[in-house]
């Protein structure tokens, strides 16, 4: 048997040695998983979380707000804009641990800024908080008074961080299109808030170092992203078509005594651009949360004071009333009614039931309809009157519209049937909303289908004939009417022009939208020539301006759905009227509604008497801007206005000739060969066939005279008083010697002390028109 040899003590060492190597890797490797998964952890995975806390830990960030689209009207006139201003910010933590004297800085600021310096104190006590903005939107010369008083005294712990403020340099103008924006810039309402997301641009940030307190750390680090701009939008607005819509408003709402304000749009009947839109009261977007209606703040300022007098249970009674007060009168005041609020439009509805029903030939020119100031009619309890309760007796279907005869529209509206009217509602559009980009646009609230074509009742079918019991928005109705002018053709209304970038590419254009066909070109053009009969022949004779060719349509329409305190109906009335002109080439559209005139004023609640006027003023002024001229007949072309030529130093037979071609008679006074003055003075507007003063002698002084009181009087009674005290008779308004046809008011007032040669703006109204 053969023994082992026995092991030498060496290797035995190197044998154990070999194993401790080899247990020590195998734990230190074990030891070491963990570190290296950790690191992995750390290095790998959570390396952009760790990198963002490092980088919060060692920096100050601050947004930069991106400067906001211009907001321009079709011309480039600027309708919002923004401007550079900063916010002043306080950090409370690195105040607090500066050692500065607090109470100090607070009153400093606070005188700067006039800001509360108790508030600001206040705001340095919480350290907790290392941003609190002290005032928003700082102007340039407050900030500038901020930054030399950190300089000056070495404070830190205050800051300012740039920011834009938007301004509306036409003020309360527009202010429901375009709306306003919040304090951080977001737009709130109107085209702001409609468009705010092609408005706003993009945030740009400012980072910079800070040292161990959160203290800035200038010089030593600072990263800045530019902030980029919002693109700009320019509307279908003209601001000075705005301006003209809401003056004539205005003016209304003062000679009528309006208790609820106005609405009015202006539209391109053949491209659904709208020119101009208003509701009036109205407010500054540029104070946007102030109340604009200066009696209603009052009257509110006067609670807030009534409560803060009051004590107890009694006062947060009161207080709680002054803020829903406040509330509503805010919301009434920023909301447009041109697209938000449903109205009865009465009679100018008739106009979209007429074409309904000559497009379907359910009534001709030829027809005749009889009205003896009512009717009975199947499934109403009560006869169904008519304005006019004495009755038109017989009138043809174009005298029907002229006359604005509710008891012929009925005996229209059977023919036409429920079924069609019903049909022709929703192919007018009436239903529907516009799509305007606006927000906040209602649609129509009518009748069903159901109740439209009843075969025991006509009551609906005939109210809804003549535009009664239901409800549709101004804009809906003017994009109707539009469509029954402009050749039938239903378009979608636009108030956006065009999207431009910053340098001013252009991003995006609308263009013209044709919904549908409702009426063919035949009925629009026999539809164009009834209501230019309306104006020249019926109740809106109000509306005529001589040298142009207006059509349109009255309206008077009751607020069937508002109650009193004690639960009645109340009497209030809407009045409008809805033209279109020029008639034998429709382009614009102009609708103008006065929301519960007074029945103090001596005029008759009418659209005829009320409406018409007003609408004929905005014409009067649109026309000749949009660059459309008057042609005069002959009749009116002996009246209209014309030039006063210098005649001084000529001979009396060169001023003879001058003046008989510029249409005025004369008369020579003195003795002479020579004219050394005349009266009027060269330039001078007046209407055309007046008789011209020429003085032969020297004569000393201007004579002046009393201004005659016209008002009541006929036009040759009128004329007649003014020439035989010197002065010349301008007539707006209703043409004709009836003895319906008066003065309703003149300018200068009677009683005033005028220079001989004055001209006198006399208004005439035909106060027949009673619709």
């Amino acid at each position: 048997m053969k023994r082992p040899k026995p092991q030498l003590p060496g290797a035995a060492n190197r044998t154990i040695l070999k194993r401790t190597f080899v247990l020590m890797g195998l734990f230190g490797v074990a030891v070491f998983i963990p570190l290296v998964a950790r690191l992995i952890s750390l290095q790998v995975f959570q390396y952009d979380t760790l990198s963002q806390l490092a980088a919060d830990n060692q920096t100050r960030s601050s947004s930069i707000t991106p400067a906001r689209g211009t907001i321009y009207d079709r011309n480039m006139n600027v309708l919002a804009v923004s401007a550079d201003v900063e916010n002043v910010c306080i950090d409370p933590n690195e105040l607090g641990l500066s050692g500065q004297d607090l109470d100090a800085i607070a009153a400093k600021l606070g005188d700067i800024l006039s800001v509360d310096r108790q508030r600001i104190r206040k705001l340095m006590e919480d350290t907790s908080y290392r941003y609190q903005i002290v005032k928003r939107k700082v102007e340039q010369q407050e900030a500038l008074a901020v930054r030399q008083y950190i300089a000056e005294e070495a404070i830190t712990g205050v800051y300012l961080e740039p920011d834009t403020k938007r301004y509306y340099p036409c003020g309360t103008l527009c202010a429901q299109v375009l709306g306003f924006v919040g304090s951080d810039n977001t737009g709130l309402d109107g085209v702001e808030a409609a468009c705010d997301s092609i408005l706003t641009g993009q945030k740009g940030s400012v980072i910079t170092a800070k040292g161990n307190y959160g203290s800035q750390m200038q010089f030593h680090y600072e990263d800045y992203a530019d902030a980029l701009s919002g693109n700009d939008v320019v509307l279908t607005i003209d601001a000075t078509v705005q301006e003209m819509l809401e003056k004539h408003m205005q003016e209304a709402i003062v000679q009528y005594d309006v208790q609820n304000g106005a609405f009015g749009v202006v539209m391109d009947v053949n491209s659904g651009e709208i020119l101009a839109m208003a509701t009036l009261g109205s407010f500054d977007p540029n104070n946007y949360a102030e109340i604009g209606d200066a009696e209603e703040a009052q009257r509110l300022e006067e609670l807030y004071q009534q409560a803060m007098e009051a004590g107890g249970e009694e006062r947060e009674a009161l207080l709680e009333e002054y803020n829903s007060q406040v509330a509503n009168a805010r919301l009434g005041q920023w909301r447009n009614r041109v697209i938000s609020d449903g109205y009865e439009p009465g009679s100018t509805f008739k106009s979209i039931t007429l074409a309904s029903a000559l497009e379907e030939g359910a009534v001709t020119l030829s027809d005749t309809f009889s009205c003896s100031g009512s009717t009975s009619v199947k499934g109403r309890t009560k006869a169904l009157h008519c304005w006019k309760t004495a009755g038109h007796g017989s009138q043809t279907t174009a005298q029907a519209l002229q006359n604005s005869c509710n008891v012929a529209f009925a005996n229209i509206g059977i023919r036409l049937t429920g079924e069609k009217l019903y049909e022709y509602v929703h192919k007018f559009g009436l239903t529907e909303r516009t799509g305007i980009e606006l927000g906040g646009e209602a649609s129509g609230i009518f009748f069903d289908k159901a109740t439209l074509t009843n075969p025991d009742s006509y009551a609906s079918l005939t109210s809804a004939a003549f535009g009664q019991t239901f409800k549709i928005t101004p804009l809906q109705l003017v994009r109707a009417i539009s469509a029954v002018v402009n050749g039938g053709s239903l378009l979608e209304p636009h108030i956006v022009k065009e999207v431009l970038a910053p340098d001013g590419t252009v991003l995006q254009e609308t263009e013209r939208t044709l919904i549908r066909q409702v009426i063919s070109q035949e009925t629009s053009d026999t539809m164009c020539n009834l209501l230019e009969s309306v104006v020249s022949e019926g109740t809106a004779k109000n509306a005529r301006i001589a040298g142009y060719r207006i059509g349109g349509k009255t309206g008077t329409s009751e607020k069937i759905d508002v109650f009193d305190a004690d639960g009645n109906p109340v009497e209030d009335k809407i009045v409008s009227f809805v033209g279109i002109a020029p008639m034998d080439d429709p382009q614009y559209i102009v609708l103008v509604a006065l929301d519960t005139p007074s029945r103090e004023t001596g005029y008759y609640i009418s659209g005829g008497q009320m409406g018409a006027p007003t609408v004929r003023d905005v014409l009067a002024d649109l026309l000749p801007y949009m660059g459309i001229l008057p042609e005069y007949s002959d009749e009116e072309g002996a009246l209209a206005d014309v030039t006063m030529p210098d005649v001084v130093g000529l001979s009396t037979g060169e001023a003879k000739k001058l003046l008989q071609e510029a249409g005025l008679t004369y008369r020579f006074i003195g003795t002479g060969e020579t004219v050394l003055s005349q009266i009027p003075a060269a330039d001078a507007v007046i209407p055309g066939s007046s008789q011209v003063l020429l003085y032969l002698e020297p004569v000393e002084d201007t004579a002046t005279v009393v201004v005659p009181d016209v008002v009541g009087k006929d036009i040759e009674t009128a004329n007649s008083l003014l020439s035989q005290a010197g002065l010349y008779m301008k007539l707006i308004g209703a043409a004709g010697q009836t003895e319906a046809i008066s003065a309703v008011s003149q300018s200068p007032a009677a009683g005033e002390t005028v220079e001989i040669g004055t001209v006198v703006e006399v208004e005439f109204s035909d106060l027949s028109a009673r619709d």
